[in-house]
């Protein structure tokens, strides 16, 4: 059966041209394939948080001609694009699809700004959520270029362990495919808006079951006892063995089933067995994988957040893309007037990112509008930031889950190293998540001890800038595998302490507000 997508408001790549054109899109769904599934496979992302298990909602599409079976239509039209089996041709509208574009269609570059290398590289971060790139000047070792965009497999899932689960049923070829095809047409967005002929070197951080994923790896064993990886080494290959147009290829080397090369490459920034403090490190994503520095060792763990911070499974919630409520505050007056919200490029509010929600509790906390258990204390279950945009009881309930899994990682790490977390003297913050975060909203909101208040450094994307440097300088490798040698890994489902430590922690501390 053929899906026609009828969607002229999105762009998508005409991959014979590698332009970008407006248009309707038409796929092909196989026997007793979902629609979500079927666009997967052509290129169309439609999302789906929950890895199409009919949780949450958010594959909805508008059935306009056809018959489906699996999901019914509603009042509007719409079924679930996960759950609906195309039973002839088909035509829907999905106003939010991204048709394998996000933002790799830039503006183009004035004259003056262009300036073609001699050889250039490219840095390669891929996040769960997000896939970010950089272009380099291999002669010079200047950062030229930067493309940010959602990572292209959510349609599997917000998580890591949903696209494990969709490998673990033969979907593999299908998540590579994914990665790869979105991988070459942000390589061919920088070739054409820098008239550059050939990309070098191309160098790639990520966790570990992205990894995994880029060189078409099955990930299964990752989500089973013993949680154990295919590989953990860095990794060389030329661009013709993935088919990409690069020369070579560079994985950076990961520590653990799930503490990957972001972490590697994160802790090869700061240097840190150089370090002479007692240093932690956290990136904040769908898991929170965290190293703490003390002495000469490195205590590393993975704890799984969910996909809270993420804005899967939140019901407004959504990726740091714009339109999103990236930050909430308190300005005097009454309730009704007292909010102030920001959004990500000061777009109209679309729904609520990480930062956004984080903001949020700790403006509920601080009007009651929520106690110390996350209960909410009025006969409203809805707390309204923008017009049809709410935080509600069980938005709340997942805020807590995720902020309990970090705060007790966090504490575990610290025992495990025979230290507490007032012996931490420098805290740093990775990751896209901690651009818009506010350190004393995260403080009060939870997800950190109040002793980090005046500790907490953000530093952004710690693993695209570890890419960037595995390509400009030479013992850049030399010293992530220093590190991976430096490395114990706490598994924390088998810490005693962690469950104790995570029920406690599911509480709302009103001391720290």
């Amino acid at each position: 059966m053929k899906i026609h997508l009828q969607n002229s408001s999105n762009k998508y790549n005409d991959h014979k041209s590698n332009e970008y054109k407006y248009n309707d899109h038409v796929c092909n769904a196989r026997a007793d394939e979902t629609i979500l599934l079927a666009c997967s496979r052509s290129g169309i992302i439609l999302s789906a948080p929950c890895g199409g298990r009919n949780r949450c909602g958010k594959c909805r599409v508008k059935l306009l001609d056809g018959q489906v079976s699996g999901s019914i239509p509603d009042k509007e039209g719409n079924v679930l694009a996960c759950m609906a089996v195309p039973l002839s041709d088909i035509t829907i509208a999905a106003e939010k699809t991204e048709l394998g574009e996000n933002e790799t269609a830039l503006p183009p570059l004035s004259a003056e700004k262009r300036s073609c290398p001699g050889r250039a590289g490219v840095a390669l971060d891929i996040g769960t959520t997000t896939v970010s790139a950089r272009l380099i000047d291999l002669e010079t070792s200047e950062a030229l270029d930067t493309i940010s965009e959602l990572n292209d497999q959510r349609s599997f899932g917000a998580d890591v362990m949903s696209r494990i689960g969709a490998a673990k049923k033969g979907g593999t070829e299908d998540l590579f495919a994914l990665i790869n095809r979105q991988t070459e047409r942000i390589i061919i967005s920088f070739k054409k808006r820098w008239s550059i002929e050939k990309i070098e070197k191309l160098s790639v951080s990520g966790n570990t079951v992205m990894l995994h994923l880029f060189l078409n790896t099955d990930p299964s064993s990752l989500g089973e006892l013993p949680f154990k990886a295919v590989f953990l080494e860095e990794k060389t290959l030329t661009g013709k063995e993935l088919s990409l147009s690069v020369d070579n290829i560079t994985i950076l080397p990961s520590i653990a089933a799930f503490i990957g090369g972001d972490i590697t490459a994160g802790l090869a920034v700061l240097d840190i067995l150089n370090s002479i403090e007692t240093t932690l490190l956290i990136d904040i994503g769908t898991n929170g994988e965290m190293a703490l520095y003390h002495k000469g060792k490195i205590f590393c763990c993975s704890t799984a957040a969910g996909p809270a911070f993420e804005g899967a499974e939140i019901s407004c919630g959504m990726g740091g893309v714009k339109g999103a409520i990236s930050g909430v505050e308190l300005t005097g007056g009454t309730a009704a007037e007292a909010l102030s919200i920001s959004t990500i490029g000061n777009a109209p509010p679309t729904g609520i990112c990480g930062s956004g929600l984080i903001d949020a509790t700790a403006v509920m906390l601080k009007q009651g509008i929520i106690d110390e258990t996350g209960a909410m204390t009025r006969a409203e279950k809805s707390f309204y930031l923008a017009s049809g945009i709410s935080i509600t009881a069980r938005d709340i309930r997942q805020f807590q889950l995720a902020k309990s899994a970090i705060l007790s990682g966090i504490k575990v790490l610290c025992k495990n190293a025979g230290l507490t977390t007032k012996d931490i003297t420098k805290v740093y913050i990775g990751g896209g998540f901690g651009f818009f975060i506010d350190k004393k909203n995260a403080v009060a909101a939870g997800i950190f001890p109040k002793e980090f208040l005046d500790k907490l450094s953000i530093c952004g994307n710690l693993s695209l800038q570890g890419a960037m440097e595995c390509i400009t300088e030479n013992n850049f490798l030399g010293k992530c595998k220093q590190i991976v040698e430096k490395c114990s890994v706490i598994e924390l489902a088998s810490d005693s302490s962690f469950m104790e430590e995570f029920a406690e922690n599911m509480q709302f501390n009103s001391g720290s507000l």
